[in-house]
């Protein structure tokens, strides 16, 4: 069985999984996004399941399509994905949120890191974080954790 193959059939258990742990009684308004996002997993898994058929018709390795990717990046950027969610609690959302959307841009690009670069992203997360912060807590009065921050 191809690997491409074995991975759709995993993810097809595991929304599996997820799609019983649904079944019970509650009421159908708590269910709408879960069962949402379960439509959308589905979506993405069926393709999976064309992906795996076209590779495997065409004669295509998945192992060498992924040569030259930049797996140490990507890992390194849901270690610090886990590592945000882990700081979130304690700083707050929005020192967090800035401190994440800087080091992760800078991290993601594939590009060399500039000093006018960094400024860009610096701007660009400060203008996100002030967007969110003006729509959370000013505009919907959103209970958010604010960690040591005083706002």
């Amino acid at each position: 069985m191809p690997r491409e193959f074995a991975a759709a059939v995993v993810m097809t258990l595991i929304i599996a999984f997820f799609a019983f742990q649904l079944d019970g009684p509650q009421d159908e308004q708590s269910l709408l996004v879960p069962r949402f996002l379960l439509y959308l997993m589905a979506a993405c898994n069926l393709g999976q399941y064309v992906q795996a058929f076209l590779h495997h018709r065409q004669k295509i390795d998945a192992i060498m399509t992924l040569k030259g990717y930049p797996l140490k990046r990507v890992g390194i950027l849901c270690l610090l994905t886990v590592l945000y969610i882990g700081v979130l609690e304690i700083a707050g959302v929005y020192l967090s949120s800035f401190v994440y959307m800087i080091v992760v841009s800078l991290i993601a690009q594939p590009m060399q890191v500039t000093p006018a670069g960094v400024g860009k992203r610096i701007l660009v997360s400060f203008a996100c974080i002030g967007f969110l912060y003006l729509l959370f807590t000013v505009a919907l009065t959103v209970q958010i954790p604010k960690g040591f921050m005083p706002f």
